[in-house]
């Protein structure tokens, strides 16, 4: 199976990750992209190190093509994926995976802007409220595009926190 989850920054896309994947002892394999793995599912990019930034996050913009080559090594190999963030959330990647559709589920996590923009904030981020609503549209966009190839699901970050209230 290949987990991809996309969603506008702030959302938790990272957080839900870790909560459903990437539960365990991990370790971070330097391959022709670098993963962290439990053993059971490879995320792209480095988990529990120790900075706000993580998965694919800490990969270059310029990655796209090496993280195909190694989502195509992984499939080989039987393993699990796991694909989140901005970086895998584009046309390229989305009809790369076409050829895997089967065995693709797509997850939009989001909450509202506001909810967001508290999460970076709190986290020390300096993310713009323009960039936020960018990657909102488009993450939003991509899931409508794509949730039928994928068995797309979508799942509200901010609804799991009793007593918060949604605003958009």
């Amino acid at each position: 199976m290949i987990f991809v989850i996309i969603g506008q920054a702030g959302a938790g896309k990272t957080s839900f990750v870790k909560r459903q994947f990437l539960q365990g002892e991990l370790e971070v394999v330097e391959d022709l992209v670098t993963y962290t793995t439990n053993g059971k599912y490879c995320a792209m990019g480095k988990y529990n190190v120790g900075i706000r930034c993580e998965g694919t996050d800490t990969l270059s913009y310029s990655a796209g093509e090496a993280i195909r080559r190694q989502v195509e090594k992984l499939v080989m190999q039987g393993k699990h994926i796991v694909l989140e963030g901005d970086r895998i959330n584009n046309a390229a990647m989305m009809k790369f995976l076409m050829r895997y559709s089967e065995h693709v589920q797509l997850i939009l996590v989001y909450c509202s802007i506001t909810e967001s923009m508290r999460r970076l904030r709190a986290a020390g981020s300096g993310i713009t409220l323009a960039f936020v609503k960018a990657t909102k549209t488009k993450s939003k966009n991509n899931f409508l595009k794509y949730r039928k190839y994928f068995r797309g699901k979508a799942i509200n970050t901010e609804a799991k926190e009793i007593g918060r209230k949604t605003t958009d």
